[in-house]
């Protein structure tokens, strides 16, 4: 019996996802090591197709996934990340630190559009089940700092405040009134 074209690459992404989790860490460390060395030879026009490519069959995939395929998605990052040591999240954020910084103005406000198409496509619903996890975790990570890592984040805040414009001061202003307008009762 002849497999269709869908049947066939879903047959192979299984095999795929099968090979890399039995791949040794010695293994993965070699392939790392030849996609980088590969990837370093490429021409700068070279680099930039490939990262076009990538983003257009990202964008392609993520939109033909169904919902349920997006919450298995969203929960195997999420078991991923709860399984990295210290070490590993510390990584992980030096480099999208790093990521970010190196990101021209272009490809910011780029993501920017991005991210405030993502919000409006939000039901009310998801908007505040947002807002209610991102309110708990501020807290968390909050109550999980030391008394150093609270000043510096005092002293970075007024840094940035004192760098601000006088217009974004104001924005700033209004911004907080309307905020704490709304959670008195």
């Amino acid at each position: 019996m002849k497999l269709s074209s869908e049947e066939r690459k879903e047959k192979k992404r299984e095999y795929n996802k099968r090979y890399r989790q039995n791949m040794t860490e010695e293994q993965k460390k070699r392939s790392r090591e030849y996609n980088k060395s590969r990837y370093q030879n490429m021409t700068d026009e070279k680099k930039e197709e490939r990262k076009d490519e990538i983003k257009e069959y990202n964008k392609r995939r993520l939109q033909n996934m169904t919902e349920e395929q997006k919450e298995e998605r969203k929960k195997d990052y999420k078991r991923k990340y709860q399984n990295m040591t210290e070490e590993q999240k510390e990584e992980r954020r030096e480099y999208n630190k790093r990521k970010y910084q190196n990101l021209t103005q272009e490809q910011k406000e780029e993501r920017k559009k991005d991210y405030n198409r993502r919000l409006q496509n939000m039901t009310e619903e998801q908007k505040e089940e947002r807002k209610e996890k991102r309110k708990e975790y501020l807290k968390r990570r909050y109550q999980n700092m030391t008394e150093e890592q609270k000043e510096e984040r005092r002293e970075y805040n007024k840094r940035k405040y004192q760098n601000m414009t006088e217009e974004q001061k104001e924005k700033k202003k209004e911004y907080d009134k309307r905020r704490y307008q709304k959670k008195k009762p």
